[in-house]
């Protein structure tokens, strides 16, 4: 993997039909269920502050743990087209539903801890995040537990744990700026409540498929040189 961002753009172009069938597959139903957990949070929760409240926090930790969980499929589907794999789509399909339970107690953890860390002036937790980042797609790439990934996960995140912040916080900050344009557009024009949610929604699933696959790219990247470094180190 030389040029990861070509290698990302040219797949996510090329191979759009079968993304979009990941995204109605996975999710849109994501999407859907995180928007009905979190909207029945924030109304039963009391709000004790103008400037945030518990919801606020609970709305971080379900965004994080389905993030976490949602990559699943396109972790597979730039593997299987790097590796040459035939029946991409069913393999990645049977992947997402094989490695789906210890990717989702990951990411429940993960999420735990990485919220209880943004708390702790947001450094933290954005750090532990960094360096546990790689694990789910060591652990999707091999077909392996989690649990089984975390030492060859643990050494690609300590070696690139900058970079991989850099890649979310810009990938983040692209989509909520370009969020905030696009809503601050549409309520110019209607202020549904709807409209709003299914403008956001599209959004997501738009830039999410194509920063998982771009973050996969440069995961296989980074796993490579890792492994030419210790084939050169004997």
């Amino acid at each position: 993997m030389q040029k990861p961002f070509k290698y990302t753009w040219e797949l996510y172009t090329s191979q759009f039909e079968i993304i979009f069938v990941l995204i109605l597959l996975t999710t849109l139903p994501l999407l859907f269920l995180h928007s009905a957990i979190t909207n029945y949070i924030y109304a039963i929760t009391p709000s004790y502050s103008i400037i945030y409240s518990f919801a606020d926090i609970y709305y971080g930790l379900i965004t994080l743990l389905f993030f976490l969980y949602a990559q699943i499929p396109y972790i597979r589907f730039v593997y299987n087209e790097y590796k040459g794999t035939e029946n991409n789509l069913r393999n990645t399909v049977y992947s997402f539903i094989e490695n789906g339970f210890t990717v989702f107690v990951f990411a429940c953890i993960v999420s735990v801890l990485s919220t209880i860390g943004f708390m702790m002036f947001v450094l933290p937790g954005l750090i532990l995040l960094a360096l546990v980042f790689p694990i789910p797609y060591i652990s999707i790439f091999d077909s392996k537990p989690v649990w089984q990934s975390y030492k060859e996960g643990l050494r690609i995140g300590k070696k690139n744990v900058g970079k991989i912040i850099l890649i979310i916080f810009l990938a983040g900050s692209a989509e909520l700026l370009f969020g905030i344009f696009v809503s601050y557009q549409l309520f110019n024009i209607t202020s549904s409540f709807a409209a709003q949610l299914i403008t956001q929604m599209t959004l997501n699933m738009i830039v999410f498929p194509f920063m998982i696959i771009l973050i996969t790219s440069y995961i296989l990247k980074w796993r490579e040189n890792l492994e030419t470094l210790e084939v050169n180190a004997l």
